[in-house]
């Protein structure tokens, strides 16, 4: 095979592999994470047929752990982890504690050395959080108080599994393993962390006068450059300099940018390549997997495999029914942490390309992963007891996106919600109209900094292009009644209107339109507009209060 074809071959048959197996595994109501290390497996060294190049695909994959990474830094809060310290930390961490404990002790016991016992222990302790999510929200569990825990526990697996990644290069270099050099090497890594800390400190400041500065341009090509290149820069500045992972290097890029004005739209442009490279990622994973290596090992593959699937469970179940917790509550909750996935992969390949992890390890992780998604939502549905319809409802705190999980304590979510694109003086008149009828009331606009000034004002505003499905999406357009747009370019509108009726077809759209000769390009769209220039604000006003009218009676 010509090598210049390997990159577009690997795109061109792994992606089509992992569409197709991707779609049967959505199908049949499972993660379609299975789908694409099934599809890894057929275009890998161990299934006739095609080979991908495994050099290429593992650069490739890098390039997914990074964006993989970046997006799960993007929309980490400190925040989020103290508002549930009551639940989140001591479940979270005595379940965590306990099963890399079981996981260490089992793998040392078959023979395994202290590190990849080590990782081992501590990749069956991190759930993973799609399946988590899509589990609860096919089962409208979400914003339950059962959805609340688990929401908890992911964030405080998922910080375990990053301070793993921080330590597997200094494991990986320990020659000697005793107590005191592998102290010694830790206290050199927390030393080089601090450094590290220090400059992403005094860097956030250049990071995001930078960002807001290219943002200005309001150039979508340029934005896009600059956080890419400023996410592999720092990625790879972080692993050259201090020794930490890529993936670490990435996840605190992400939280550099998740803090500026323009982080969503960061996420927007981000989220559909992080899930083309994500793809590979589990591909790449899929590749290199053995089943060969299950048959030399039963006694590995199922004690892993029990500790996924019943220990674990039955751990939490035990924690929550002793602090008084309902039976069926705690029995949900138990089923739903079942399983490994997306962080477990990571810890598993960074092991493996670290040495640490031997290949029979690796194969039977892998195979015990693949299970436990496959296996898990079907345990879900087949032991989890019907709840009381009102026992255990909560106010819904939590709102998670595609790869991360974001929570609130705000009583905002009791008003029904508008979203203003664009904060112009029509807009602004909207907004102050739908806020004084008792609507929360969201803006997106393009301009920087009326972002930032809103947000001072501590209103809730989102920088960025509201044609963009993934902004949309950021701004939870499912949840709102009202979509009002302001901007001037009758094209622009008519995008941001297909965008919406396709996310949310029953959202009510009113629309601006700067000269009465555009009106017939919104004959098809079913869309109220307003074309007069001098007085559409107080037409727009009118058709606001027409409806919210309506509404009321």
């Amino acid at each position: 095979m010509p090598a210049e074809l390997s990159t577009l071959l690997i795109f061109a048959v792994g992606l089509s592999y992992a569409c197709l197996f991707g779609y049967i595994a959505q199908w049949l109501k499972l993660s379609p994470i299975l789908g694409y290390l099934l599809a890894g497996y057929l275009i890998g060294p161990h299934f006739p047929g095609y080979v991908a190049d495994p050099y290429m695909s593992e650069q490739l994959a890098n390039i997914g752990i990074t964006l993989l990474l970046f997006a799960v830094g993007l929309h980490f809060h400190w925040k989020d982890l103290i508002k549930v310290k009551n639940i989140a930390l001591p479940g979270g961490l005595f379940l965590s504690f306990l099963s890399i404990i079981l996981g260490f002790v089992l793998s040392y016991f078959l023979g395994e050395t202290i590190q990849a016992s080590l990782i081992i222990g501590v990749a069956i302790c991190v759930s993973s959080t799609v399946v988590i999510v899509r589990m609860l929200t096919d089962q409208n569990l979400l914003f339950t108080m059962e959805g609340h825990i688990v929401v908890g526990w992911t964030i405080v697996e998922d910080l375990i599994s990053i301070f793993a990644l921080l330590l597997l290069p200094a494991i990986s270099q320990v020659s000697s393993v005793s107590l005191t050099s592998i102290t010694i090497s830790v206290l050199f890594l927390f030393l080089k962390l601090i450094a590290l800390g220090v400059i992403v400190y005094f860097g956030e400041f250049l990071i995001h006068v930078i960002l807001k500065n290219i943002a200005r341009t309001r150039s979508h090509e340029l934005f896009t450059l600059a956080i890419l290149s400023l996410v592999f820069l720092i990625a790879a500045g972080s692993s050259y300099m201090f020794g930490v992972s890529i993936a670490l290097g990435a996840f605190i890029a992400g939280t550099v940018v998740g803090k500026s004005d323009v982080s969503h739209q960061a996420a927007a442009n981000a989220l559909p390549m992080k899930d083309a490279f994500a793809v590979i990622f589990f591909l790449s994973v899929g590749m290199l997997f053995n089943p060969m290596a299950i048959g030399e090992n039963l006694p590995l593959f199922f004690g892993i495999l029990s500790l996924i699937l019943l220990i674990r469970p039955l751990i939490a179940y035990l924690m929550l029914r002793i602090v008084k917790y309902p039976t069926a509550s705690a029995l949900t909750i138990a089923l739903v942490i079942g399983q490994i996935g997306e962080y477990s992969f990571i810890l598993v390949e960074e092991g493996a390309r670290l040495n640490i992890l031997p290949e029979h390890s690796y194969d039977i992780l892998i195979a015990c992963a693949l299970i436990s998604i496959a296996v898990n939502p079907l345990l879900f549905q087949l032991f989890r007891p019907t709840l009381p319809k009102t026992a255990h409802k909560i106010k819904p705190e939590a709102i998670l996106n595609s790869e991360f999980s974001e929570l609130t304590d705000s009583n905002s979510h009791l008003k029904p919600k508008a979203i203003i694109v664009g904060y112009g003086p029509m807009g602004q008149t909207a907004s102050h109209y739908l806020e004084k009828k008792g609507y929360k009331v969201v803006i997106i606009d393009q301009n920087v900094d009326t972002v930032s000034t809103l947000k001072q004002f501590h209103i809730e505003a989102l920088f960025g292009d509201a044609t963009q499905p993934q902004l949309m999406e950021l701004a939870n357009l499912e949840d709102a009644q009202i979509v009002v747009i302001t901007v001037n370019d009758v094209h622009v509108t008519k995008s941001i209107i297909q965008t919406i009726q396709h996310l949310n077809p029953y959202v009510q759209i009113f629309a601006r339109s700067r000269f009465k000769s555009d009106l017939e390009q919104f004959e098809f769209v079913d869309v109220p507009v307003v074309c007069d220039e001098e007085i559409s604000s107080e037409k727009m006003i009118d058709l606001l209060q027409n409806y919210t009218q309506a509404k009321q009676t």
